[in-house]
């Protein structure tokens, strides 16, 4: 928990509403496949989300508001399989956009991140051009370091090293 925010694993009953989420024009812009997923591919991803807990004992969290338990999206931390490495990721429907909820989640699973594991970095990957993203990933004490291809698409890669983490304070202990 944040001081806004509940994160709580993922479920079959978080399947619609994700749904929903994920038909938002534009929503999606800035990922490998922008389009909008069949109701089959979001089952897969939430199927997918509770594997990846099991195999890492990490992953992303389902994001909602202490006081409204609709869900808003996602929050949490991937293992990337390619490179290694362990990216901090989030995503929420557009009618919570700029109140800071993302950066507050994004913090949320930097400092879980850091807490539980033995993390050396955790990196965090933005379009070029998604503007928004990476202010999310500034706030939140990433620091930008290259450009680089990830997921097939041109990317910008931001860092945050655990001796640097101490912008995350403040944040409930999961």
């Amino acid at each position: 928990m944040t001081e806004r925010l509940v994160l709580r694993a993922f479920s079959e009953q978080d399947e619609d509403p994700l749904f929903d989420i994920l038909q938002q024009p534009g929503i999606l812009r800035y990922y490998p496949r922008p389009d909008p997923p069949p109701r089959e591919a979001v089952e897969r991803f939430v199927a997918r989300q509770l594997t990846h807990w099991e195999e890492h004992d990490y992953g992303w969290w389902a994001v909602e508001l202490r006081d409204d338990p609709h869900l808003l999206g996602w929050t949490g931390l991937t293992y990337l399989p390619e490179t290694g490495e362990t990216e901090v990721a989030y995503l929420l429907r557009q009618e919570v956009w700029r109140r800071g909820l993302a950066t507050e989640a994004a913090k949320a699973a930097l400092r879980f991140g850091f807490d539980r594991f033995d993390f050396p970095f955790i990196i965090g990957l933005t379009h070029p051009e998604n503007i928004a993203s990476q202010r999310v990933l500034e706030k939140s004490g990433l620091r930008f370091v290259e450009k680089a291809v990830y997921f097939g698409m041109d990317c910008y890669r931001y860092v945050i090293r655990r001796d640097q983490n101490d912008s995350l304070n403040g944040f409930n202990e999961f």
